[in-house]
Protein backbone atom coordinates (compact mmCIF):
# COMPACT_ATOMS: atom_id res chain seq x y z
CA UNK A 1 0.00 0.00 0.00
CA UNK A 2 2.88 2.35 0.78
CA UNK A 3 4.38 1.58 -2.64
CA UNK A 4 1.06 2.39 -4.32
CA UNK A 5 0.70 5.59 -2.31
CA UNK A 6 4.22 6.67 -3.29
CA UNK A 7 3.46 5.97 -6.95
CA UNK A 8 0.26 8.04 -6.84
CA UNK A 9 2.07 10.85 -5.02
CA UNK A 10 4.91 10.91 -7.55
CA UNK A 11 2.54 10.94 -10.52
CA UNK A 12 0.42 13.72 -8.98
CA UNK A 13 3.76 15.57 -8.61
CA UNK A 14 2.56 18.30 -6.23
CA UNK A 15 6.11 19.50 -5.55
CA UNK A 16 7.07 19.88 -9.19
CA UNK A 17 3.74 21.52 -10.02
CA UNK A 18 3.88 23.94 -7.08
CA UNK A 19 5.38 26.83 -9.09
CA UNK A 20 2.64 26.58 -11.74
CA UNK A 21 -0.10 26.42 -9.09
CA UNK A 22 1.37 29.33 -7.16
CA UNK A 23 1.48 31.33 -10.39
CA UNK A 24 -2.26 30.72 -10.78
CA UNK A 25 -3.11 31.99 -7.29
CA UNK A 26 -0.42 34.64 -6.87
CA UNK A 27 -2.91 37.50 -7.25
CA UNK A 28 -4.94 36.26 -4.28
CA UNK A 29 -4.15 37.11 -0.67
CA UNK A 30 -1.57 34.86 0.98
CA UNK A 31 -4.13 33.32 3.39
CA UNK A 32 -6.57 32.79 0.51
CA UNK A 33 -3.92 30.99 -1.53
CA UNK A 34 -3.75 28.16 1.02
CA UNK A 35 -7.54 27.82 1.08
CA UNK A 36 -7.73 27.65 -2.73
CA UNK A 37 -4.98 25.03 -2.96
CA UNK A 38 -6.60 22.92 -0.23
CA UNK A 39 -9.96 23.09 -2.01
CA UNK A 40 -8.41 22.10 -5.33
CA UNK A 41 -6.59 19.18 -3.67
CA UNK A 42 -9.93 17.88 -2.37
CA UNK A 43 -11.51 18.23 -5.84
CA UNK A 44 -8.57 16.30 -7.32
CA UNK A 45 -9.01 13.58 -4.67
CA UNK A 46 -12.71 13.18 -5.51
CA UNK A 47 -11.84 12.89 -9.20
CA UNK A 48 -9.19 10.25 -8.46
CA UNK A 49 -11.64 8.20 -6.39
CA UNK A 50 -14.27 8.50 -9.12
CA UNK A 51 -11.86 7.01 -11.67
CA UNK A 52 -10.85 4.28 -9.24
CA UNK A 53 -14.40 2.98 -8.92
CA UNK A 54 -15.80 3.73 -12.38
CA UNK A 55 -12.69 3.54 -14.58
CA UNK A 56 -12.89 -0.26 -14.51
CA UNK A 57 -16.28 -0.18 -16.27
CA UNK A 58 -14.67 1.92 -18.98
CA UNK A 59 -11.84 -0.60 -19.48
CA UNK A 60 -14.17 -3.60 -19.47
CA UNK A 61 -16.51 -1.91 -21.93
CA UNK A 62 -13.64 -1.53 -24.40
CA UNK A 63 -12.34 -5.09 -23.71
CA UNK A 64 -8.86 -3.76 -22.96
CA UNK A 65 -6.42 -6.43 -21.76
CA UNK A 66 -4.24 -6.10 -18.65
CA UNK A 67 -0.97 -6.12 -20.62
CA UNK A 68 -2.19 -3.26 -22.84
CA UNK A 69 -3.17 -1.18 -19.81
CA UNK A 70 0.13 -1.90 -18.06
CA UNK A 71 2.36 -1.21 -21.09
CA UNK A 72 0.51 1.95 -22.12
CA UNK A 73 0.35 3.13 -18.50
CA UNK A 74 4.10 2.61 -18.20
CA UNK A 75 4.70 4.50 -21.44
CA UNK A 76 2.49 7.36 -20.29
CA UNK A 77 4.30 7.50 -16.94
CA UNK A 78 7.64 7.53 -18.75
CA UNK A 79 6.53 10.58 -20.75
CA UNK A 80 5.43 12.25 -17.50
CA UNK A 81 8.81 11.39 -15.96
CA UNK A 82 10.68 12.90 -18.92
CA UNK A 83 8.65 16.08 -18.48
CA UNK A 84 9.72 16.17 -14.83
CA UNK A 85 13.41 15.54 -15.59
CA UNK A 86 13.66 17.92 -18.54
CA UNK A 87 11.70 20.74 -16.97
CA UNK A 88 9.90 23.20 -19.24
CA UNK A 89 8.84 26.32 -17.38
CA UNK A 90 7.23 28.09 -20.36
CA UNK A 91 3.82 26.74 -19.25
CA UNK A 92 4.27 28.52 -15.93
CA UNK A 93 4.64 31.84 -17.70
CA UNK A 94 1.45 31.24 -19.67
CA UNK A 95 -0.65 30.34 -16.62
CA UNK A 96 0.77 33.25 -14.68
CA UNK A 97 -1.28 35.60 -16.85
CA UNK A 98 -4.52 34.12 -15.46
CA UNK A 99 -6.31 36.60 -13.23
CA UNK A 100 -9.47 34.76 -12.13
CA UNK A 101 -9.45 32.50 -9.09
CA UNK A 102 -9.06 28.93 -10.41
CA UNK A 103 -11.94 26.55 -9.72
CA UNK A 104 -11.46 22.82 -10.46
CA UNK A 105 -9.65 23.61 -13.73
CA UNK A 106 -6.68 23.80 -14.15
CA UNK A 107 -5.31 22.99 -10.66
CA UNK A 108 -7.48 20.02 -9.61
CA UNK A 109 -7.32 18.74 -13.17
CA UNK A 110 -5.19 18.46 -15.21
CA UNK A 111 -2.36 19.69 -12.96
CA UNK A 112 -2.92 17.33 -9.99
CA UNK A 113 -5.30 14.62 -11.24
CA UNK A 114 -4.13 14.54 -14.82
CA UNK A 115 -4.31 11.76 -17.44
CA UNK A 116 -1.19 10.04 -16.06
CA UNK A 117 -2.57 9.74 -12.54
CA UNK A 118 -6.05 8.67 -13.65
CA UNK A 119 -4.53 6.03 -15.96
CA UNK A 120 -2.29 4.59 -13.22
CA UNK A 121 -5.21 4.50 -10.76
CA UNK A 122 -7.34 2.55 -13.24
CA UNK A 123 -4.42 0.22 -13.95
CA UNK A 124 -3.67 -0.50 -10.30
CA UNK A 125 -7.37 -0.96 -9.56
CA UNK A 126 -7.59 -3.56 -12.29
CA UNK A 127 -4.44 -5.44 -11.24
CA UNK A 128 -4.94 -5.34 -7.46
CA UNK A 129 -8.67 -6.12 -7.50
CA UNK A 130 -8.85 -4.72 -3.97
CA UNK A 131 -10.77 -1.44 -3.83
CA UNK A 132 -10.11 -0.87 -0.12
CA UNK A 133 -6.35 -1.12 -0.63
CA UNK A 134 -6.37 1.25 -3.60
CA UNK A 135 -8.61 3.75 -1.81
CA UNK A 136 -6.37 3.70 1.27
CA UNK A 137 -3.30 4.20 -0.95
CA UNK A 138 -4.96 7.16 -2.68
CA UNK A 139 -5.94 8.70 0.68
CA UNK A 140 -2.41 8.14 2.00
CA UNK A 141 -0.92 9.77 -1.10
CA UNK A 142 -3.30 12.70 -0.66
CA UNK A 143 -2.02 13.30 2.86
CA UNK A 144 1.25 14.15 1.15
CA UNK A 145 -0.42 16.06 -1.68
CA UNK A 146 -2.43 18.23 0.72
CA UNK A 147 0.60 18.78 2.94
CA UNK A 148 2.63 19.99 -0.04
CA UNK A 149 -0.13 22.19 -1.47
CA UNK A 150 -1.00 23.90 1.80
CA UNK A 151 2.68 24.64 2.41
CA UNK A 152 3.48 25.42 -1.26
CA UNK A 153 3.55 29.19 -0.76
CA UNK A 154 6.13 28.66 2.02
CA UNK A 155 7.95 25.89 0.13
CA UNK A 156 8.77 28.10 -2.82
CA UNK A 157 10.10 30.80 -0.50
CA UNK A 158 12.28 28.25 1.32
CA UNK A 159 13.66 26.20 -1.59
CA UNK A 160 13.41 28.77 -4.33
CA UNK A 161 12.65 27.91 -7.95
CA UNK A 162 15.95 26.10 -8.48
CA UNK A 163 15.43 23.95 -5.40
CA UNK A 164 11.95 22.94 -6.57
CA UNK A 165 13.28 22.09 -10.03
CA UNK A 166 16.03 19.90 -8.57
CA UNK A 167 13.54 18.09 -6.34
CA UNK A 168 11.18 17.55 -9.27
CA UNK A 169 13.98 16.07 -11.38
CA UNK A 170 14.86 13.56 -8.65
CA UNK A 171 11.20 12.53 -8.41
CA UNK A 172 11.09 12.24 -12.21
CA UNK A 173 14.04 9.84 -12.16
CA UNK A 174 12.28 7.59 -9.62
CA UNK A 175 9.11 7.68 -11.70
CA UNK A 176 11.05 6.77 -14.86
CA UNK A 177 12.38 3.63 -13.15
CA UNK A 178 8.85 2.67 -12.10
CA UNK A 179 7.51 3.23 -15.62
CA UNK A 180 10.17 1.03 -17.23
CA UNK A 181 9.30 -1.73 -14.76
CA UNK A 182 5.62 -1.43 -15.78
CA UNK A 183 6.49 -1.62 -19.49
CA UNK A 184 8.63 -4.74 -18.92
CA UNK A 185 5.85 -6.38 -16.89
CA UNK A 186 3.27 -5.51 -19.56
CA UNK A 187 5.49 -7.00 -22.26
CA UNK A 188 5.93 -10.12 -20.14
CA UNK A 189 2.15 -10.49 -19.74
CA UNK A 190 1.71 -10.09 -23.50
CA UNK A 191 4.27 -12.83 -24.23
CA UNK A 192 2.55 -15.15 -21.75
CA UNK A 193 -0.81 -14.48 -23.43
CA UNK A 194 0.65 -15.62 -26.77
CA UNK A 195 1.64 -19.00 -25.27
CA UNK A 196 -1.69 -19.59 -23.51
Amino acid sequence: MLSLALTFFLVANPIGNSPAMIALVKDCEFSRQKIILLREAIFALLLALFFQYFGEFFLDGLSIKDYAVMASGGLLLFIVALGMIFVNRSSEDSVASTRKEPFFVPIATPIISGPGLLAIIMLKSRLENNNIKITMAILLAWVGVIAVLTTAPYLQKFLGKRGLVALEQIMGLILALMSIDMIVNGTSLFIKSLHS
